[in-house]
């Protein structure tokens, strides 16, 4: 009896220290907005930058786009910088950011994770219009381990168990942090002289889009596993059943599935992708040029990811993530402004 006493005390002692770490991290998601290392970088200094910058190649070829009408042939332009990394013009544009309300309960989440002080209720997903008044740039793949490697030497050692070795060099970089995506660009913006950053939500899911106004731009057949690397029907982080439907349990390798037409590859499934800004519920306000709240609790990501489910697949799928969290699920691609 005595050791069986002991037993469940130690067993309430472990369950308290942890409902204990839990609010503790809880309390400090709610601090992140006072810490100076997970805002916005400072302002790039560019006297030291090439200028002036390095020039890019580029190459117009045609590709086989998913859309909603089905695999049709597009022509893309790709500009390719110093690192191999190819990337697309986007002309700015007007449309619907979000999803009607029929959609929006069935995706979730309906709210911001570990706000601040200034944290709102309310669904996430509000549609309401946008213009984007600026052309503006963005990688037509996902960053790839082997890029990323080149600003961080020692990545490598730290990827994850299934993408080890040379065979995952072509694989999305994971894991990385909003940070460590952010001084990737400052590094790259440095070396080349163009104006690297992450894209803006509004960025990010415009070019997603590609002009479709469909639940995805290869339309809304979501259980479609030619498509893109997702999760499946369950897609849950507890079971692995079906994640190989699509070819790859894991992450795929970068441009592995159809670009949308504007020749964008991996904008929906493989590596969830980080942008700049603060994780916060839409208005239905129409909004211009939109670059998020000022600060907040967590940083906005898109895209969903390879263990999804076919519910949450969407052109407009967002979540929030502390800005140093560095799960196996983070990605991002590069934007660069046009100057």
């Amino acid at each position: 009896m005595r050791i069986a006493s002991r037993f469940a005390a130690c067993l309430i002692f472990a369950g308290a220290m942890y409902l204990l770490i839990d609010r503790v991290n809880f309390w400090y998601r709610q601090q992140w907005h006072f810490d100076p290392t997970m805002q916005d970088l400072p302002p790039a200094d560019r006297s030291r930058w090439p200028s002036p910058p390095l020039a890019w190649t580029n190459e117009t070829v045609e590709v086989q786009a998913a859309t909603p009408e089905g695999m049709k042939p597009a022509k893309a332009t790709y500009y390719i910088n110093s690192i191999g990394m190819k990337l697309v013009r986007v002309e700015p544009g007007r449309f619907l950011m979000g999803l009607p309300d029929d959609l929006t309960n069935s995706i979730g989440p309906r709210n911001p994770r570990g706000g601040g002080p200034e944290r709102q209720d309310g669904p996430m997903y509000l549609q309401h219009q946008v213009t984007l008044t600026k052309p503006y740039i963005i990688g037509a793949f996902e960053v790839s381990n082997k890029q990323f490697d080149l600003y961080d030497t020692q990545h490598k050692h730290r990827r994850p168990f299934y993408q080890q070795g040379s065979d995952g060099d072509n694989h999305p970089v994971q894991p990385v942090t909003w940070q460590e995506a952010q001084l990737f660009c400052r590094w790259l913006s440095e070396k080349e002289g163009h104006l690297y950053s992450l894209p803006t939500e509004a960025q990010w899911e415009w070019a997603c889009r590609a002009g479709t106004t469909n639940r995805t731009y290869w339309g809304d057949d979501v259980e479609d596993r030619t498509k893109a690397n997702i999760g499946g029907p369950n897609g849950s982080e507890k079971t692995h059943l079906h994640w190989a439907d699509d070819g790859y349990e894991y992450t795929a390798p970068i441009g592995s599935y159809p670009p949308n037409p504007w020749g964008l590859y991996d904008m929906i499934g493989n590596a969830r992708e980080w942008v700049a800004d603060w994780y916060a519920p839409f208005r239905r306000d129409a909004v211009v040029d939109p670059v998020g709240p000022p600060r907040g609790g967590c940083r906005s990501n898109k895209g969903d990811g390879w263990m999804h489910p076919f519910h949450r697949i969407t052109s407009a799928y967002r979540d929030g993530d502390a800005p140093h969290d560095a799960k196996d699920i983070h990605g991002f691609r590069v934007g660069c402004a046009v100057e």
